[in-house]
């Protein structure tokens, strides 16, 4: 079963850079939002269940290691935030170009 086609993206501006605007800051805005409210929820929990002293996070200093992992999640998150972007500047390059682009 094939599934159904997508629903072309809506336009609420004249200028289609709007819209793709709108669409980034959109969707990082619904990326951060539930992230804050799932780290508010499990940093509660930790300290509700004395596993976690209050303040500890903020207090922490990642080590080399986790500073790489720390890089490879923005650069995912970052991927997809600006993937209304990327999905036009591989439409307008030429294919081996685009291909060299989603590769990386």
């Amino acid at each position: 079963m094939t599934p159904p086609p997508k629903a072309p993206r809506p336009q609420f501006f004249e200028d289609a850079a709007s819209d793709r605007l709108t669409a980034i800051i959109t969707a990082l805005t619904t990326e951060v939002a539930v992230l804050s409210d799932r780290l508010a929820t499990v940093e509660g929990l930790l300290v509700q269940n004395n596993l976690l002293a209050q303040g500890m996070v903020d207090a922490h200093e990642p080590d080399a290691e986790a500073l790489a992992a720390r890089r490879q999640r923005h650069a995912a998150f970052t991927n997809r935030v600006f993937y209304v972007l990327q999905v036009e500047l591989d439409s307008l390059a030429p294919p081996e170009a685009a291909s060299a682009t989603t590769a990386s």
